[in-house]
């Protein structure tokens, strides 16, 4: 995970003012070929949209005269529906990778076209190598976040998070129809006592009977990354699971909040543009132009989401480092989660990012 490179120079700032500059100027594959038109984005929302729209968006319109649409995504099943309908609402997604090679074994993703790309740029995209239809956008991670006056002591790990005697307090999820990304069934098994390396298969009749234990101290498994540290910063509940960019703007904001790296699960997301997407040329340059080092850099000093262009990573100061889920001393004792067992076959012929899906509905509804 960590950079091999030493890209260092110790003018940091300089170098980071500079980057709309750079931008400009490059010589790259969005540039050389101009364009018109439009391109409809996922946002992302809150400060990660608000990144997006520094780093990527306002940059990009001016180096290329396309129009950027932010959009809000869809949740999963609709964004599916639409793209197997031929009419998808976005031109570039960007979803986690535990539904990525679902997506592409059913033909639902256009391939990336890399020949536009300036020569050597692909290899800086380590250990989350781009892909045939899919390129890493960032990395962040799941961590546990509380109130400590609440908790009256500070949690390290996801067995103090069940622990409501000892941490007392109402506690939230994330809602896994919503988002396979909240990381709510590896947080329930490394409760019980899973070691880490022994994560994956994740044995889901155990998670389940896991979450059965917390659930009448859950108020509500959340929807969204806004709602689920608001809901901490309401007092609603004393302890959450929350992406850990949510969790550094709310203490950005004066939020009295404390989190912890033990066990933060670490995910990749990915553009990705959806089969019959309208703007699918203008979509390609947009990705071309959102993973060169200059725009992830300014995007993670905007947002605490770690790059996925390692080049990246190195551009910014040390102090910037240390507080993205990609620093030495965090991944440490991170779980990274496993996208290919998350696109593998379930018993019942579905890709797992489905049956558990299935499985967590029907959980909800007590059946």
């Amino acid at each position: 995970m960590r950079s091999t490179k030493n890209y260092r120079t110790g003018a940091v700032l300089v170098l980071l003012a500079s980057l709309t500059a750079v931008a400009a100027c490059g010589g790259s594959g969005a540039e050389e070929e101009g364009g018109a038109g439009e391109v409809v984005v996922y946002d992302g929302g809150g400060p990660w949209g608000e990144a997006q729209r520094k780093a990527y968006f306002e940059p990009f319109e001016e180096e290329t005269g396309i129009r950027v649409i932010p959009a809000p995504q869809p949740d999963a099943a609709q964004v599916r529906t639409e793209t197997e309908a031929g009419r998808p609402s976005v031109d570039v997604m960007n979803n986690d990778g535990s539904r990525l090679e679902a997506w592409n074994k059913a033909g639902l993703i256009e391939p990336i076209d890399y020949s536009a790309w300036p020569d050597g740029m692909q290899d800086d995209f380590d250990p989350y190598p781009t892909r045939p239809e899919a390129v890493p956008s960032l990395i962040f991670a799941v961590k546990i976040a509380f109130d400590e006056s609440a908790t009256q002591g500070a949690m390290t790990s996801w067995t103090d998070f069940w622990d409501t005697e000892r941490f007392p307090g109402p506690r939230s999820l994330g809602d896994t129809a919503s988002s396979l990304a909240a990381g709510t069934m590896e947080a329930a098994l490394l409760a019980d006592g899973v070691a880490p390396e022994e994560l994956y298969p994740l044995d889901i009749d155990r998670a389940f009977n896991k979450l059965d234990e917390l659930r009448p101290d859950i108020v509500k498994f959340w929807g969204s990354g806004a709602e689920s540290v608001q809901l901490l910063i309401d007092g609603q509940v004393s302890a959450v699971a929350a992406w850990d960019g949510r969790i550094n703007d709310a203490v950005d904001n004066g939020a009295e909040i404390q989190s912890t790296w033990d066990e933060a699960i670490l995910q990749v997301n990915y553009w990705m543009i959806p089969k019959g997407a309208e703007n699918a040329e203008n979509a390609q340059k947009f990705i071309e132009f959102a993973s060169r080092p200059d725009r992830q850099a300014e995007f993670s000093e905007l947002v605490t989401y770690s790059p996925a262009n390692i080049e990246a990573f190195d551009m910014l100061s040390e102090e910037r480092q240390e507080v993205l889920s990609t620093a030495p001393a965090h991944l440490e004792n991170a779980i990274v989660v496993n996208n290919d067992w998350w696109n593998s076959e379930a018993p019942s012929g579905d890709a797992w990012n489905v049956e558990i899906i299935n499985r967590w509905q029907a959980w909800l509804a007590g059946r």
